[in-house]
């Protein structure tokens, strides 16, 4: 083991999404060699009957539909623009709490066109795999040059960052900090020269700003900003 995986696992956690060195049994640690976990499909999900109607102009109901430019609400499906209902989160206030999904799970409608019932299908699907699929909806930045991700082999979030990034079209470069003692060097070199410390990884040099740990917001907004 390198002598760098102990100066990791001695610097406390950012606040953010951020791996230090992970202790065998503890949540989220990841054994050596382990594979990533499978990211969500986006537009999977069972097809379910929700505990309310889902027909018509959807009247009554909480519509979350999204585009290049983000995500919107609206109150019925005619005020959907007709190329963005296929992926509409819908809910009711009035359904009962213990009939409502578990907070992982959302309802995601088709309402493109009704069925002979004239109710439109459903399925339940992860909030993860339904955010994938507004993020997947984003314009991709171009091929960007002088991104670069410090990482290690067992951080949970670093593979998150890199997922976000692949999913933004974000080319980048992945450097593993404990199999590679200069690549420890320059992460520190760089976060030195813009004042800041890390804690643990990841840590991206995206362009020259240095982000400390899984910032996603942050991320989508200089990812944005590049593809302007």
């Amino acid at each position: 083991m390198h002598v760098l995986r102990s100066t990791v696992a001695a610097l406390a956690l950012v606040p953010l999404l951020a791996c230090g060195n992970p202790v065998p049994g503890e949540e989220g640690a990841a054994p050596s060699g382990a594979a990533a976990p499978a990211a969500p499909k986006p537009g999977g999900g069972e097809p379910i009957k929700p505990p309310f109607a889902v027909s018509g102009d959807a009247d009554g109901l909480m519509l979350v539909w999204f585009d290049a430019e983000g995500v919107h609400t609206a109150s019925r499906r005619s005020d959907i623009p007709e190329a963005h209902r296929k992926h509409v989160r819908v809910s009711s206030l009035q359904v009962a709490p213990e009939d409502r999904l578990d907070p992982a799970h959302v309802y995601v409608a088709d309402l493109r066109q009704a069925g002979a019932d004239g109710s439109y299908p459903v399925r339940k699907q992860t909030r993860e795999a339904f955010d994938a699929l507004v993020d997947g909806a984003r314009p991709a930045a171009p091929a960007a040059s002088g991104v670069t991700l410090y990482m290690a082999s067992w951080c949970g979030a670093c593979r998150s960052a890199a997922a976000y990034m692949r999913s933004r079209g974000v080319e980048f470069v992945e450097k593993d900090i404990e199999k590679d003692a200069s690549a420890s060097a320059e992460m520190q070199r760089k976060a030195k020269a813009a004042g800041k410390t890390p804690r643990g990884v990841p840590v991206i040099d995206f362009q020259g700003e240095i982000l400390l740990g899984f910032d996603k917001a942050r991320l989508a907004t200089l990812i944005d900003r590049a593809a302007q």
